[in-house]
């Protein structure tokens, strides 16, 4: 049965994408890309260890003591070529509302990133970049975008 598993990684990716359009696949996979390519440049700098490394001296219980080996939360599944996508959206639309609408950042505990506009939080984002990712549709996006006053036509500062 190991021949069964060979592929299922670039299935995997493939099956990720199959649902979006040729333009959303092709800017994914460019997102991809620069994605791993920033990843490789940065592990070797990071891999690296001091020449003298602090710590206990070389023994039989040094290892019992490294905890540089072990990372200190759980190492997450490498991100979907969908998921790169989508959240590269939502970010720029995010840019763009506090940019252009008054908008503010906010961090919810559970749910991670969100806006806030007029003080309430806004839950209504995410189906909007879902539908354009996965289906090519601007329609929903553009209409939240126009009901809260974001301006998309504006350029937007990243800073």
């Amino acid at each position: 049965h190991e021949d069964d598993h060979e592929g299922d990684a670039e299935d995997d990716y493939e099956d990720d994408l199959a649902g979006t359009t040729a333009r959303g696949a092709a800017l994914a996979a460019g997102l991809s890309a620069q994605l791993a390519r920033e990843e490789a440049e940065a592990r070797p700098a990071g891999v690296r260890a001091p020449a003298s490394a602090p710590g206990p001296a070389a023994g039989p219980d040094a290892a019992l003591w490294d905890d540089r080996a072990l990372p200190l939360l759980p190492l997450q599944p490498p991100r979907t070529g969908r998921e790169v996508l989508t959240a590269h959206i939502t970010a720029m639309v995010c840019c763009a509302a506090m940019d252009t609408a008054g908008a503010a950042p906010a961090l919810d505990w559970l749910d991670g990133p969100s806006l806030l506009f007029d003080g309430a939080r806004t839950a209504d984002l995410a189906p909007s970049v879902l539908s354009l990712v996965e289906t090519g549709d601007p329609g929903p996006l553009r209409a939240w975008m126009n009901d809260l006053g974001i301006r998309p036509e504006k350029p937007v500062r990243l800073v």
